[in-house]
């Protein structure tokens, strides 16, 4: 097996990998969230038809390299069904105020306010996406999502009580500087991260939890920390 043939066949096995694991799970969401729920059906489609001429990731790719960008594949979104198993091993409650720091097309967002009813608050400093998610949130009257058109390192969040951030493309630098600004937030605020804990990082969080979630590039170890 030459150079060339050994990694095309690991692509085609990841790919393969990735679309088995989407069909999988959109059946798991169509028994476990539209049964359950219709209105999350409709917002769920209504939402998946803004992407019908272009995905979120073409729209995330086109929007980096428009803007020089080195890293320019940097868009993912969390499975519904491991953001079910967060919210459930982080006790995520319904009088939480939830920040998702870089939500994009707002799925995650959306599922959390039918299914957890909690106050949801998605930052994105993607137009596109905040303009597609907000549409959704106006059609189906929700009170209790706002989508913000900002920049995550220099938003507004105070009012958290759980912050989550998928940020495993994100390089080490911006991590730090988000970090920095977490030292701002309330003792006891909670801070999800996908692949690292806070801890490493700096002295004034601790790590409460870690448990593994499944996304469609494969498992990933999920931390539970605190601002101290």
């Amino acid at each position: 097996m030459n150079s060339i043939t050994f990694p095309l066949l690991k692509l085609i096995f990841f790919n393969l990998k990735t679309t088995f694991f989407r069909l999988f799970e959109w059946g798991k969401v169509v028994a476990l969230y539209y049964v359950r729920n219709r209105s999350f059906l409709w917002i769920d489609g209504l939402l998946a038809m803004h992407y019908l001429l272009k995905n979120p990731h073409h729209i995330s790719r086109d929007f980096h390299k428009k803007r020089g960008e080195k890293n320019i594949y940097v868009y993912g979104e969390t499975p519904l069904t491991t953001l079910d198993h967060i919210a459930k091993e982080c006790r995520i409650l319904s009088k939480d105020v939830f920040y998702e720091l870089g939500c994009g097309s707002g799925r995650t967002c959306l599922w959390l306010h039918k299914f957890v009813q909690c106050r949801v608050v998605g930052i994105e400093y993607l137009p596109e996406f905040v303009k597609k998610a907000e549409r959704i949130k106006r059609w189906m009257h929700l009170s209790k999502v706002n989508f913000l058109l900002e920049d995550m390192l220099t938003a507004d969040l105070q009012q958290a009580t759980v912050i989550y951030l998928y940020g495993t493309c994100l390089e080490d630098e911006i991590i730090k500087q988000l970090v920095s600004r977490f030292h701002e937030l309330g003792s006891g605020t909670k801070i999800i991260t996908v692949s690292y804990p806070l801890p490493e990082y700096s002295i004034h969080f601790k790590l409460i939890k870690e448990f593994s979630g499944r996304f469609p590039w494969g498992k990933a170890t999920i931390f539970l920390n605190e601002k101290i």
